[in-house]
Order: structure tokens, then sequence, then C-alpha cells
């Protein structure tokens, strides 16, 4: 990817929006909630400023700061969805590439070896 591909967050636009995205996901449970952003920046142990930079998707603020939000909003399992191996559909298929085309029995093995 090229340096003028990249916007200023130094992110991918399409990153970039996902993160904006899940910023605005988190303000509209917080608002759900009844929770002021003083309420919950407390909680979370940050400034009232970087919960909304958080809510604003500022790619700089730290996933520590994002799991700390979702702990307090009673989600932090949520983070467990991220990269999930067993859906990793490419790496799936590499493995299957991987793979032998057939599989021997070892020379001189004893099936009653126990």
């Amino acid at each position: 990817m090229t340096r003028s591909s990249i916007g200023r967050s130094g992110l991918p636009p399409e990153v970039a929006r996902i993160v904006a995205q899940l910023g605005e996901r988190i303000a509209i449970t917080r608002k759900r909630r009844a929770l002021t952003m003083e309420e919950m920046s407390s909680r979370m142990y940050v400034s009232r400023k970087t919960l909304s930079r958080l809510e604003k998707g500022d790619s700089g603020v730290s996933l520590a700061v994002l799991a700390s939000a979702l702990w307090v909003l009673g989600l932090e399992q949520d983070l467990l969805e991220i990269a999930v191996p067993e859906r990793d559909k490419v790496g799936m298929f590499h493995d299957r590439q991987r793979l032998p085309k057939r599989v021997r029995a070892a020379r001189g093995s004893d099936d009653l070896d126990f």
C-alpha cells in the first residue's frame, strides 16, 4: 500500500471507518445506559478527553482504553470474538494445502506398542 493511500491516522481508510464506527457504538451504548462521559471515564480510570477520543474513533487511543470501556459496559467478552482462529478461512485453506497427499504407515511400526 502506498503512503498516499494511508490517511492521516496511519490507517487504511476502510480500517479508519471501522474504528470510527466502533467508537460510535461505544458512545451509543454508554448513552443507552444513561452514563455521562464523566461517570464512564472515571470508571475506566481515564480522562474525559480520552473517552471522547475513543468515541470519536481516534486511532491513537490504546487497546487498553478500548478494553476498559468494554469492561465498564459489561461487553469485555466481545474482545474474544476478534480474530478467532477457527473463522480464519485463509489460514484454514493454507493448513489444508500443507496436508500430505498420502499418509503411509511407518516401517517397522508395531500397532500394539503400548
